[in-house]
């Protein structure tokens, strides 16, 4: 009997570890592997992120096209409130300014998004999905991420639950759409 009990712990314990959401770390060098989608084509984009401090740098490579890296502030990073999202990105150093973020979302933008379950960004009033049936998944794992669309229903973000750097994971709707498919 003591062994059909501990039999079914164990089962029920794996299927509980099995269950859970990943949740990558993210540090200087994470590499993300996407593809962005600009007007229809898809195109590999490489992100490694090169400081997560003032300020914070991740470098952009896309096989054929270029590399650079876009440079935010320290204070982008804590308040920002627009995204930038570029159709073209230039070759160099992009400096955003102290109101825009690439790639994330600010820090108080998240807080509101835990706290309120919402949040406004370039403008746009984004909310937590009611229904998600189309969690982010990484490696055939899901990711713990928060899957948020706008009130007009038009843009989707699938934003990674990392308060010190919450990374959008997926777009959907923007003039550049991204997808990560891997990080490292």
């Amino acid at each position: 009997m003591k062994k059909i009990i501990f039999t079914l712990i164990a089962f029920i314990f794996s299927i509980a570890v099995y269950a859970q959401k990943i949740l990558p770390e993210i540090k200087v060098g994470t590499v993300l592997h996407c593809s962005a989608y600009v007007e229809g084509q898809a195109y590999p984009l490489l992100l490694t992120i090169k400081s997560m401090s003032g300020p914070v740098s991740i470098a952009w490579a896309v096989n054929g096209y270029g590399e650079g890296t876009f440079e935010m502030t320290a204070k982008s990073l804590e308040s920002g409130s627009k995204v930038y999202v570029p159709t073209q990105p230039a070759s160099g150093a992009t400096k955003l300014s102290d109101e825009e973020t690439f790639g994330i979302i600010s820090k108080t933008a998240y807080k509101s998004l835990i706290d309120k379950k919402a949040f406004p960004y370039s403008g746009i009033n984004f909310k937590i999905k009611a229904s998600d049936s189309s969690p982010m998944k990484l490696g055939g794992k899901e990711v713990d991420a928060t899957h948020v669309v706008s009130e007009d229903g038009k843009m989707e973000l699938w934003i990674l639950n990392n308060a010190a750097f919450p990374i959008i994971l997926q777009s959907v709707g923007l003039t550049t759409d991204i997808v990560v498919s891997e990080i490292k």
